[in-house]
C-alpha cells in the first residue's frame, strides 16, 4: 500500500469504529485470580466530601469542560479517590479476598483518575478510554463480587451532580436504571452480583429501588442540592468503606448476593441529554448501530438478548460525546 494511502487509513480508523455495527468483542484475559476476586468500580461524584464539578473534572474531556476545573481541587480529590479505593481493598483483604481489579468508572480525565503510584500494589487497574464495556471492562466469571464506590444518582434525582452517562432517561423493560443498575445488569451475564455501593443518600435510595435492599449501602454524604451536601470526614468515610467491604466479602463468599435480573429480551430506551448540541445527536445518528432505532429527536431504542450489547453501545456514544 502506498505510504499516503496507509496514513489515510490509519487516520480514518477511529471514524470507522464509530460507524461500525455492533462490535465483535473479545473480553481481555485478566490473570487468573489467587483466591477470591473483588471487582471495584470507583466513581467520583458520590465519594466523600465531593460536591462541585471543579473537584471531579480535569479539563481535557472536551471543549466545554476546559473552564470547569482547577488543580487546587482536582489534584486533591484524585488523591482522596485513590485512598477510598485503597480502604475498600484493605477491608476486602482482611475478610479473605486475595485478587482485586479496579476499573476506573469516572469519565473525568477520560477515565484515568486514580493515582496509580498510590494504588494498593495488589490491584490490577483498568484505566483510559475508550473501553468496550466502560465501567465493567474486564469483568468475567472469575469475579466473586462487584463493588461501586463514589457512585451518584441518575438525572431527576436530588443527588450531588446527578446524571447517567450521556442520557436524560435510560430504561430497560420500562424500568429506569442508573449507572450502577446498567452495569449490574451487564455483570449478571457473568453471574456476578453487586455487594456494596457507596454514594450520597439519593444514590443509595435510588439503587435500592433498582437492585433491591440486598447490597450493603454506604451513605457518604446527604445531598442538600445538586452541588451542596452535609458531609463526613474523609477519614471516617475510608473507615466505613474498609469495614463494609469486609462484611460484603464475607457475605459474598457465603453466596448471599444474587445477580440483578430482568426478563429477556431487554427492551432498552434512552434519550440523550437535552443540554447536548445538535452535533452530538448527529454523531449518535451516524453510528448506524445494528438494531438501534431513532424514535424522536433525541430518543432511541434497542432490543437485545445480551446486556453486554448495551455496554458496547454506551462506549460508542461516549466516544461521540468525549471527542
Amino acid at each position: 500500500m502506498p505510504r499516503l494511502a496507509m496514513i489515510a487509513v490509519l487516520l480514518c480508523a477511529p471514524c470507522a469504529v464509530l460507524r461500525a455495527q455492533t462490535p465483535a468483542y473479545t473480553p481481555p484475559h485478566l490473570p487468573p485470580p489467587h483466591g477470591f476476586r473483588v471487582f471495584i468500580v470507583p466513581d467520583m461524584e458520590g465519594m466523600g466530601s465531593a460536591v462541585d464539578i471543579h473537584e471531579v473534572i480535569a479539563g481535557n474531556e472536551g471543549e466545554q469542560y476546559k473552564t470547569l476545573t482547577s488543580p487546587d481541587y482536582w489534584d486533591h480529590f484524585r488523591s482522596l479517590l485513590t485512598r477510598e479505593v485503597n480502604a475498600t481493598i484493605a477491608g476486602a483483604r482482611l475478610a479473605g479476598a486475595r485478587s482485586f481489579v479496579v476499573n476506573e468508572g469516572h469519565g473525568g480525565n477520560l477515565f484515568a483518575n486514580i493515582l496509580p503510584w498510590e494504588l494498593d500494589t495488589g490491584a490490577i487497574l483498568v484505566r483510559g478510554f475508550p473501553k468496550p464495556l466502560i465501567m465493567v471492562t474486564g469483568i468475567d466469571s472469575t469475579v466473586g463480587t462487584l463493588m461501586f464506590t463514589g457512585a451518584h444518582a441518575g438525572p431527576g434525582h436530588p443527588g450531588i451532580l446527578a446524571h447517567n452517562f450521556a442520557f436524560d432517561t435510560f430504561t430497560v423493560n420500562g424500568k429506569s436504571l442508573n449507572e450502577v443498575g446498567i452495569n449490574a445488569l451487564i455483570a449478571s451475564e457473568y453471574g456476578v452480583a453487586v455487594s456494596l455501593v457507596s454514594g450520597d443518600d439519593a444514590e443509595i435510595a435510588e439503587t435500592r429501588e433498582i437492585l433491591g435492599a440486598g447490597f450493603i449501602g454506604i451513605v457518604t454524604k446527604y445531598a442538600v442540592g445538586r452541588m451542596a451536601a452535609i458531609t463526613f470526614s474523609p477519614t471516617l468515610i475510608r473507615r466505613m468503606l474498609r469495614d463494609s467491604a469486609g462484611v460484603a466479602v464475607r457475605r459474598a463468599m457465603r453466596g448471599d448476593f444474587t445477580p440483578f435480573h430482568l426478563e429477556k429480551p431487554y427492551h432498552v430506551a434512552f434519550a440523550l441529554r437535552r443540554s447536548y448540541p445538535a452535533t452530538v445527536v448527529a454523531g449518535v445518528d451516524s453510528l448506524s448501530w445494528s438494531g438501534l432505532e431513532k424514535t424522536a429527536e433525541r430518543s432511541y431504542r434497542l432490543t437485545t438478548d445480551d446486556a453486554r450489547q448495551m455496554g458496547y453501545l454506551l462506549d460508542a456514544i461516549e466516544r461521540v460525546v468525549l471527542h
